[in-house]
């Protein structure tokens, strides 16, 4: 039989510089399910984009397990699923889904109530500061953890981090701090994203033990990391099954890939380089926010792979998100567009646009998933994302018809390749459902009054 390697080795060269590994094979118990199918994790992953949809034309077409995103008499018309289309055997579209939780507790403002409830499904709590403008809660909270740390307390593990938050331009508004945020461990225990790749990369490799004067001295080596930890790569390839080395031959290609995005100049990164060096990306910059946010999907990506945590997020903006859509032409910010959405006929095939856009990024985020090899399967397999909104119709702050798709199936624990409409069912219902399906016995989340359990459809 042969001796397990540690979950915590890491690739070593010289100076101090280290790579994590990922999750490999070989790290594992001699232990597998009849068949011989190797043990994985299970991880949650939360993808949100926010101010609602455009429902007509996110729905799909066909039936619960024969569907498509694409307009069978108007193919050549922009559909907002269109870009999933090769994913739909991972998904499940759920329509008509309703934040009943919303109808109880403080609050009077559709940003505050739409962003709080989204993921605790419980009431909101109000601030020291009380009522401000427009009836937001400059100060308040929520009466509940979010989802996300529910399913962290399940499947944490001995993971580096517990979950990790990552962000894309989601800055915190001081005056409306509902809007920005959306993961809580409780009442006033917000976790706040990380908005910066460079600082994200940094604190992925931050327990890794380097004096802090070795950092400083690496930092202005211009050379890459997997350049430093050859030698130890070529003893431990030589170690390892074809499966294990195929994983991590593209675990070490994903960091490339990253330092060559993140690097100053020539390409490089220069080791655990800090945000302050010359040549950082601009995360708050709007025209940057697609290159941030496909750096922090890899990112996310990475850090599920190695295993540094199995719950994770990814905030694109804020409940009232002032993102200008440059790249697609438009020249309005995204939350004063959805206001607009039911009176102006240009500005709404813009919002589908912007809808359709967050859809392609979702697509990229599960491709990356499904080319991280695990045993028989994917990281995708062995994963629920969650794809989630705080609006139904952004105009009107609605909490009904607000748009979920989840994909991957938690190894199998929910059935994948359908459409289904769930006829107003609570999103505390389906909230349910996810905790079950990561093997919790719960029969209610967030506000107990309007649970009725687990969807029945999943």
């Amino acid at each position: 039989m042969r001796r397990p390697i540690h979950r915590r080795t890491v690739l070593r060269g010289a100076g101090g510089i280290a790579i994590s590994l990922p999750l490999l094979e070989a790290m594992l118990p001699n232990r597998s399910h009849a068949g011989g199918v190797t043990e994985f994790p299970l991880r949650f992953v939360v993808f949100f984009s926010g101010n609602g949809t455009i429902e007509e034309r996110w729905v799909p077409f066909g039936s619960v397990n024969d569907f498509t995103f694409i307009d069978p008499a108007n193919p050549s018309q922009q559909r907002i699923l269109a870009p999933l289309e090769p994913h739909k055997a991972d998904l499940v579209v759920l329509q008509n889904l309703q934040q009943r939780s919303r109808d109880h507790g403080p609050g009077g403002n559709g940003h505050d109530m739409g962003m709080g409830h989204m993921l605790t499904a419980h009431t909101l709590v109000e601030g020291p500061s009380g009522y401000g403008e427009f009836s937001h809660l400059p100060d308040g909270s929520v009466a509940g953890p979010s989802v996300d740390q529910a399913i962290a307390d399940l499947i944490a593990g001995p993971t580096a981090y517990r979950s990790l938050e990552f962000g894309v331009r989601a800055n915190l508004d001081l005056a409306r701090q509902l809007t920005s945020r959306m993961s809580y461990r409780g009442p006033f225990e917000v976790l706040p994203p990380e908005n910066d790749p460079r600082e994200a990369f940094d604190r992925l490799f931050a327990d890794l033990g380097a004096d802090p004067v070795e950092v400083a001295a690496l930092r202005t080596k211009r050379k890459s990391v997997i350049d430093r930890v050859g030698d130890d790569f070529v003893r431990l390839e030589a170690k390892l099954g074809a499966s294990d080395r195929q994983k991590l031959e593209s675990h070490l290609d994903a960091i490339r890939e990253l330092e060559q995005t993140l690097s100053n100049e020539h390409g490089l990164l220069e080791g655990c380089a800090m945000p302050t060096m010359p040549g950082d990306i601009d995360h708050n910059s709007n025209d940057n926010y697609p290159i941030i946010g496909r750096t922090q999907m890899d990112l996310m990506v990475m850090a599920l792979a190695c295993d540094i945590t199995r719950v994770s997020s990814i905030q694109w903006s804020t409940g009232q998100s002032g993102t200008r859509f440059t790249w697609l032409g438009h020249s309005g910010d995204h939350h004063s567009m959805s206001h607009e959405a039911d009176n102006d006929a240009g500005i709404r095939e813009q919002l589908v646009a912007v809808n359709h856009w967050y859809a392609e990024q979702f697509a990229y985020l599960l491709s990356a998933m499904t080319q991280v090899v695990e045993g028989d399967g994917t990281l995708l397999d062995r994963t629920i994302v969650m794809w989630c909104n705080e609006q139904g119709n952004g105009q009107l702050h609605s909490a009904d018809g607000i748009p979920y798709v989840l994909a991957g199936s938690a190894g199998g624990a929910i059935e994948t390749g359908r459409w289904i409409d769930v006829d107003g069912a609570a999103h505390n219902d389906l909230y349910v459902s996810l905790l079950q399906a990561f093997g919790s016995n719960a029969t209610s989340f967030g506000l107990a009054e309007v649970c009725t359990g687990p969807l029945p459809q999943l």
